[in-house]
């Protein structure tokens, strides 16, 4: 992972199994990192000391597993944002990271454990540096339905609507073409995931 001056995680969700989070404990600990945990029946509590401070993470525990969720999160700690990718790829969990760097900010989209869009913004300037391209299957469709974080897509989901409306907005106001195109089908592939979650 490219680290920069400051990193920052929005809307996390993550599902761990305990086996997963113990070995998240465990990569903490072996890159230098102190933590404690308290576990009760209904929650984990994880205490991370970072270079910079504590921090404390309450995972809630649902059918044997637990939930981390975090609507923003600043992690200066390189080893602490290392780990936590790492995780929230192999628990194919979804997150925004925002990283920022001396001269340009880099947002990377992470949505079931892979990352779907990376977007670099350089002053006025905005860049996509990476776009999955999207080919929804009636399996996908089914595991999709079946997950249980759905309902916490949604607003997520009209986030990135909100933004790509905004990414739009700009590129017409610019007579950006090429983004526009780019924008408008961002906004197809946005608009058939929202259906499939509201229907």
């Amino acid at each position: 992972m490219n680290l920069g001056t400051e990193l920052e995680y929005f809307n996390l969700a993550v599902w761990f199994d305990r086996k997963t989070l113990h070995a998240m404990l465990q990569a903490l600990v072996e890159a230098g990192v102190s933590v404690k945990w308290k576990e009760s029946p209904e929650q984990f509590h994880l205490l991370v000391n970072t270079t910079d401070g504590k921090s404390a993470w309450k995972m809630q525990r649902v059918n044997g597993s637990y939930k981390l969720h975090l609507a923003g999160i600043p992690v200066y700690d390189k080893r602490v944002a290392q780990v936590l990718e790492k995780f929230v790829l192999q628990a194919q969990g979804h997150a925004i990271i925002r990283t920022i760097f001396d001269d340009r900010v880099k947002l990377k989209h992470i949505r079931y454990g892979e990352a779907i869009r990376i977007v670099e913004i350089k002053g006025a300037e905005k860049k996509v540096i990476y776009e999955k391209s999207f080919n929804v299957t009636m399996d996908q469709v089914i595991a999709a339905l079946k997950r249980r974080d759905l309902e916490e897509r949604i607003p997520v989901l009209r986030l990135e609507l909100d933004y790509e409306l905004a990414t739009l907005y700009d590129a017409m106001q610019a007579e950006d073409n090429t983004q526009m195109k780019q924008s408008k089908e961002r906004l197809k592939q946005l608009r058939r995931e929202m259906l499939l979650l509201e229907a």
